[in-house]
């Protein structure tokens, strides 16, 4: 990631600026929230990935600034409400904001961050990028409507896994790609070919960060290891897992997902079924080959560093510890 910082180290300072700049409130507590939550430390990939593909796509002006802040503001509104919804006690090794101010102001100024990034977007006057957010903010709200539906159910499909982590996580990749496209005056098909690459990599992306749910440590995750068992989340590991269990395996999972608290002995016990089914592996082997898919489509663009920079960022995916 220094790589991609060097190459965008003027973009990514004026971002900073931005994020400061553009919340604008007299209300004291939003501005505390979302400053809290903001700079707690996220990766801000989501918005280097509005900056990289503008730059790649041509684009040599600074509308690409607001926006990438306008995907970080939308992606922050979503880990508010997940963190409600799911009652999680920390994100990225902190107390999370409902833990500190309760749900009541995470819900509000997550739907505050929303309105703000809808109302940057009215300012801005580009309808056609106005439009391409629309549809991933609508398609984020199904993924994790979705995801709730699904919870603790251990007849979830492979097929719905893909559709709840590509409308919950891939689809805001996705968005981000594609506004560097449309700032870049990019044809149809240019536009096309970014979004399919943000969607991979965003798929790549959720499948490692369910990967590390299993095998990381809480203190390199910044969370709880495990808390996708204990909020009755069936991902791709334990899918996987569950079409070889044997059915005493299968008893103990299913007694696991729906206990109101998972000890460690539970989670350890859990962890060594889904090793031993191949299910961290597989998932591993599923990041890869969307990781592949990603850079296949980069090869329409010539080399520049800010080509290198996005085959980076699709590298980091796979080995990334948190």
């Amino acid at each position: 990631m220094a790589v991609i910082a060097d190459v965008i180290e003027k973009d990514l300072k004026k971002l900073e600026q931005s994020i400061d700049k553009l919340i604008t409130t007299k209300i004291h507590v939003i501005k505390e929230i979302v400053n809290y939550i903001i700079k707690s430390g996220g990766k801000r990939v989501r918005p280097i990935l509005v900056m990289l593909s503008a730059r790649l796509c041509g684009y040599k002006g600074e509308k690409h600034i607001p926006y990438a802040a306008i995907i970080e503001f939308i992606h922050t509104a979503t880990l508010l409400h997940d963190d409600v919804v799911d009652n999680a006690k920390t994100r990225r090794g902190f107390s999370t904001v409902n833990t500190v101010w309760g749900n009541e102001p995470s819900v509000l100024v997550g739907d505050f961050l929303y309105s703000k990034s809808f109302e940057l977007m009215a300012r801005e006057g580009n309808d056609t990028i106005l439009q391409v957010i629309s549809s991933a903010t609508t398609a984020l709200s199904e993924g994790e409507i979705l995801e709730i539906v699904k919870t603790a159910d251990m007849g979830t499909t492979e097929e719905e896994y893909f559709q709840i982590i590509g409308n919950k996580t891939a689809v805001l990749f996705a968005a981000a790609c594609e506004i560097g496209a449309i700032l870049g005056h990019c044809a149809q098909q240019k536009r096309k070919v970014m979004n399919s690459f943000g969607y991979n990599l965003g798929m790549a992306f959720q499948l490692m960060d369910d990967v590390l749910d299993y095998t990381s440590f809480d203190n390199v995750l910044g969370k709880r290891v495990g808390t996708d068992l204990q909020e009755g989340k069936v991902t791709l590991p334990l899918i996987h897992t569950l079409r070889s269990a044997d059915n005493e395996e299968l008893s103990y999972l299913t007694k696991i997902i729906g206990k109101p608290r998972i000890t460690a002995k539970d989670f350890t016990k859990a962890r060594k079924i889904i090793e031993k089914h191949g299910g961290i592996d597989y998932t591993i082997a599923t990041a890869e080959n969307y990781t592949k898919n990603a850079k296949s489509y980069l090869k329409t663009f010539p080399d520049s560093k800010y080509k290198e920079s996005l085959l980076v960022l699709t590298n980091y995916m796979l080995g990334r510890e948190k």
